[in-house]
């Protein structure tokens, strides 16, 4: 995904990374296809994280009654997190381009699952982390590693070279993750809240959970979709294993900014350097059938991907700038850059990636003008999100101070994102009562 030091022609010579060609299958018809339902279940998620958002940025300029935002911002997390990209994410593997099945013990799992983020996003903005929202938590974390037992199983038939493997990774690197918030009781029992290593327990979750479960997953979603199409993705174990080294050692960076030490920033350099030489071998397997592949994603699958394929080099690249000392503060300590780097992945990668698999399988039908006005709204909404944080975090590194207006231009661009859901949402209500009448 880093676009540097390629080879003049990908295609000559032997490779480690290969990539080979059959029949694609023709698509599995996904009209009446249950998991979608599903799918526009997680997409609600989405829909009410984005109003929370929304109310979030408007307490930058209104006081609103009755409104604390750190338990406002606890719910808003949760539903997107938990609620809309986990349940997206599964629900999509297990589709599996119109080949998986809905059983009953997994049509249960996904409503307790549901009904955990409902939950939670109702008990978090009334009182916090307590008894109501951590019990939820725990049940949303039981099942789903139940759901990802059977993606698990079912992902053994897939190649164990392209998305079996990688399926397979990021299964275990979510539950790394949890890792994190098991610990975070002991800590709290022992008094060490609020210190330290109860903020390392944090990003441990949140790291494992991004450049971990969801890096992996969204790989292994393009790699099962080109399988489909015919292609046989070989990626070879020293490229799996540096993305694997990488995604472990990165941790480094949640360290940096409360242990500045040399050996610390010496694993970060170590760590942005293997993730660099994994995504330049990657670039080099995708390369190999960018053309076949644009041919068969329609336009706007071919739109979402491609803002999903830059928000994930931009990650990439993000991640290297901060091996510097200096850059390594100012991105810590620089709230907007925060927030602008967990939206990258959250919204820019994750986000357009299972939006373009409902492009391509129709769950999402933009021949109706009122899902594509929704989705311009969305892909607006995200973009001009992403660049005002920035471009307003680099006022603040410069010492330029407040851009005039910043908190309404952040509150009208959040402001697009619940528009086009709710526009996209309403086209798929639409769309539904027309087949059923």
């Amino acid at each position: 995904m880093i676009f540097i030091n390629l080879p003049p022609d990908i295609r000559s010579g032997p490779s480690p990374l290969t990539v080979t060609t059959a029949q694609p299958e023709q698509p599995v018809p996904t009209t009446k296809d249950p998991l979608s339902r599903w799918f526009h279940i997680a997409f609600l998620d989405l829909f009410l994280a984005a109003i929370i958002g929304v109310v979030l940025r408007g307490m930058f300029i209104w006081e609103i009654p009755l409104v604390r935002f750190r338990p406002w911002l606890h719910g808003h997390s949760h539903a997107a997190l938990l609620g809309w990209l986990f349940i997206g994410t599964v629900v999509v593997l297990i589709h599996d381009g119109g080949h998986g099945t809905l059983t009953n013990g997994l049509r249960y799992l996904l409503r307790g699952l549901q009904g955990a983020v409902l939950l939670m996003l109702i008990s978090f903005p009334v009182q916090g982390y307590g008894v109501v929202s951590i019990s939820a938590s725990t049940v949303h974390m039981v099942l789903a590693f139940w759901v990802l037992a059977i993606l698990w199983r079912t992902s053994r038939s897939w190649p164990s070279t392209g998305s079996g493997r990688l399926t397979r990774w990021a299964i275990v690197l979510f539950g790394l993750s949890t890792l994190g918030v098991l610990a975070i009781g002991p800590i709290i029992a022992t008094g060490n809240q609020g210190k330290e290593i109860y903020y390392w327990a944090v990003q441990f979750f949140l790291h494992f959970q991004f450049n971990g479960w969801f890096w992996f997953a969204a790989m292994a979603i393009g790699a099962r979709w080109a399988e489909r199409q015919g292609f046989q993705l070989h990626m070879d174990r020293l490229t799996l294993a540096l993305w694997i080294a990488s995604a472990m050692l990165t941790y480094a960076l949640a360290i940096a900014w409360s242990e500045p030490h040399p050996a610390v920033f010496a694993t970060v350099s170590v760590a942005v350097a293997l993730q660099v030489w994994a995504a330049v071998r990657t670039l080099a397997l995708l390369r190999r059938f960018e053309a076949s592949a644009h041919d068969q994603l329609p336009k706007w699958a071919r739109v979402l991907v491609g803002i999903a394929l830059v928000s994930m080099a931009l990650k990439v690249l993000v991640q290297a700038s901060v091996a510097v000392p200096s850059v390594a503060v100012m991105a810590f300590t620089i709230r907007h850059y925060v927030m602008g780097f967990i939206h990258l992945n959250t919204l820019g990668t994750m986000t357009m990636l299972l939006l373009a698999y409902a492009v391509v399988y129709t769950w999402c039908d933009l021949r109706q003008g009122l899902a594509r006005m929704g989705l311009g709204l969305l892909i607006a909404g995200i973009l001009l999100s992403e660049l005002l944080l920035f471009v307003q975090g680099t006022f603040f590194w410069a010492g330029w101070g407040m851009i005039s207006g910043h908190y309404w231009h952040m509150f009208l661009a959040s402001a697009l994102m619940p528009c086009g859901v709710g526009l996209m949402l309403l086209s798929s209500v639409r769309a539904t009562v027309q087949v059923r009448s």
